[in-house]
């Protein structure tokens, strides 16, 4: 009997766990659409925040670039193949309904050359780029090529950036000089659960 016992509640935790236990949320997926800026303009930081005015910009699903034929969108570099644009905007906005079921929070980027990211004006995460203040003007630290310009790379996000309602993630590209031949971007951004209580 006792042995009956022990085997049913075994049953019993692995059930309540298993009803704990959720999968992870997609906040952003690969291939999302995105406003971008391709007009070679200089926008400050205004950019960023959440209430940013974002209306005229362009819109198109990810992969956004030009140079590698695999791009879904393709962007402008600009008059002159010599002098191509350093910098290019895109922002997404996803919903949160509520922060509290948000644990781990993890992003995956593909950026070509370099990338600064922000969550609600907050930079997150930073890729071949030079520490400090980063302008519109900023080059990437060195030119990307090979597996790398697909390569997807992974930040760990504070998740206590996230706000109930809507949320917006905001990446500035900079090329490696004004005569690189591509520019890659894509992004992924995944949400654990947080601790099941004990």
């Amino acid at each position: 009997m006792l042995r009956h016992f022990r085997l049913l509640l075994l049953v019993c935790t692995i059930l309540n766990h298993a009803a704990l236990v959720r999968a992870a949320d997609t906040l952003i997926s690969y291939g999302s659409i995105w406003q971008y800026d391709d007009t070679g303009s200089d926008l400050g930081t205004e950019w960023r925040a959440v209430d940013f005015d974002a209306s005229g910009w362009a819109a198109g699903p990810a992969q956004l670039g030009y140079g590698d034929g695999d791009e879904t969108t393709v962007i402008s570099y600009g008059p002159k193949s010599d002098r191509k644009y350093p910098c290019y905007y895109f922002r997404h906005a996803f919903t949160v309904s509520d922060p509290a079921t948000i644990g781990d929070v993890t992003l995956s980027i593909v950026r070509d050359d370099g990338c600064v990211v922000y969550l609600n004006g907050t930079e997150v995460a930073r890729s071949n780029l030079p520490t400090g203040t980063i302008s519109y003007g900023t080059y990437a630290l060195s030119a990307v090529g090979g597996t790398e310009e697909s390569t997807p790379y992974g930040f760990d996000v504070d998740p206590g950036l996230m706000v109930a309602g809507t949320n917006v993630i905001a990446v500035e590209i900079h090329q490696s000089s004004g005569t690189s031949s591509d520019v890659s971007f894509d992004l992924e951004l995944m949400s654990e659960p947080p601790p099941a209580p004990v």
